[in-house]
């Protein structure tokens, strides 16, 4: 369909006199091209706001994560920051602290290993158990014995930002953090190898065996979650209802286009972000310090690489998507799961090609959930269908596949609660 400035050269080039086509020109330009640029204007901002609308804050709290080696590790990035600080750190390791600890617990945590393999191949090494090594010190090497186990620090963070998104009345979504069930803590067992008091440990070193090219130390968790304490500022203004109490908290320090939530369990009704400060209503009747969780907004620059690409769990912001969300519709056909698992944008790692109803998967399974935390007290396992979703994997990041294909269905998981979801790489 033609624009109006194509129009209106049509209409230009079809009057024959010098004089009337002046005239013409002149009288459109003034009023009826003024007229039209102003309905364009006024359509795009409606178009805006219907947009806003549409997204219902899907990505306004979006979750970013990544890994990084300790070496590279910005304290001052504009987004990402540690998941622990204590990560930060050099581990230095004390024979006598650690004997005293094998005495008392019969095992002392080591060190934990980032391993860059893919699922299946972590499942085979946790499965080990058990494995030797060696204490090295500045005089020789002494045989020593290691358990093996997935490291679940990271994973209570998460399971604790879970926590705080309920209890701030936020809808929860599953954080896309394939990295974070790649770490593995090697811990020391059995008895502590007999060497002389004064000699130092330079290092201690498990023998992965076909496992060793894949471990990496050193590695730190990232995301854009930064802890705050921050104090209520003047005095509680009491409620209407008598009972509960408004506290201001100033954020006018971090800036106000960043998300605040409050990690609290003093009876919190409601949180509210105005401008620059937070308003909390609950039962507490003091002025004191909160626990805040901050969600740093912003995009990665494109002038910064990581050695691991940043994950996130933003979903598309097309019109469709945001109708849907919008009206939370169900999804009933296989058009609709596909627009829906099209949403979470990890085309360049997978490519959808459809599910299969089964009564149980077949063989070991391919993908974890990622919501493990969430118990489902209702649904028995024994008697829920298994939907098994099928993927075919691209070659980038390849040991990242099954992990991200994970998140995929851990989201799919949370749509359809009567079935047991499973993903299947091709």
């Amino acid at each position: 369909m033609p624009d109006m400035e194509e129009i209106i050269k049509n209409e230009v080039n079809q009057i024959s006199g010098l004089k009337e086509r002046v005239a013409f020109k002149d009288i459109v330009e003034q009023v009826f091209l003024s007229l039209y640029e102003t309905n364009q204007e006024m359509y795009r901002v409606l178009e805006k706001r219907v947009m806003e609308e549409l997204a219902f804050d899907i990505n306004r709290y979006r979750i970013c994560t990544g890994v990084v080696e300790r070496e590279l590790v910005d304290r001052s990035h504009h987004l990402l920051l540690p998941m622990r600080e204590s990560d930060l750190f050099r581990q230095e390791y004390d024979a006598l602290k650690l004997t005293q600890t094998l005495q008392e617990e019969g095992q002392c945590h080591i060190k934990t290993l980032f391993l860059e393999c893919d699922y299946i191949q972590l499942e085979k090494l946790l499965n080990k158990k058990k494995t030797t090594g060696k204490i090295v010190t500045e005089r020789g090497e002494y045989p020593a014995e290691f358990s093996l186990r997935r490291n679940t620090d990271y994973l209570e963070e998460i399971a604790h930002l879970y926590e705080v998104f309920t209890g701030n009345g936020v809808r929860w979504q599953t954080v896309n953090a394939p990295y974070l069930y790649k770490f593995v803590d090697i811990c020391l067992t059995g008895e502590f190898p007999d060497f002389p008091a004064d000699e130092h440990i330079t290092d201690i070193q498990p023998d992965l065996e076909e496992f060793s090219d894949w471990a990496r130390e050193g590695y730190v968790p990232l995301w854009n979650v930064r802890k705050l304490k921050l104090a209520s500022v003047g005095f509680p203004v009491p409620c209407e209802d008598h009972k509960n109490f408004e506290h201001i908290i100033s954020i006018r320090e971090y800036g106000n286009e960043h998300i605040y939530l409050i990690d609290d369990d003093r009876h919190i009704y409601n949180v509210r972000q105005l401008e620059n400060r937070l308003v909390v209503m609950g039962e507490e009747a003091e002025a004191s310090k909160w626990d805040v969780y901050m969600i740093i907004s912003g995009e990665n620059r494109k002038f910064e690489r990581f050695t691991y690409p940043v994950m996130t769990n933003r979903r598309k912001e097309g019109f469709m998507e945001c109708f849907f969300r919008r009206q939370g519709m169900s999804i009933r056909t296989g058009a609709e799961l596909i627009r829906f698992i099209r949403e979470f944008d990890v085309e360049e790692y997978l490519e959808y090609e459809g599910y299969e109803l089964t009564d149980r998967q077949e063989g070991p399974e391919e993908t974890y959930s990622m919501n493990s935390f969430i118990l489902d007290e209702i649904r028995d396992n024994e008697y829920r269908k298994c939907l098994l979703l099928k993927f075919r994997g691209k070659e980038k990041h390849s040991f990242l596949l099954r992990d991200i294909m994970s998140y995929v269905v851990s989201e799919v998981q949370m749509m359809y609660p009567e079935y047991m979801c499973v993903g299947a790489l091709k």
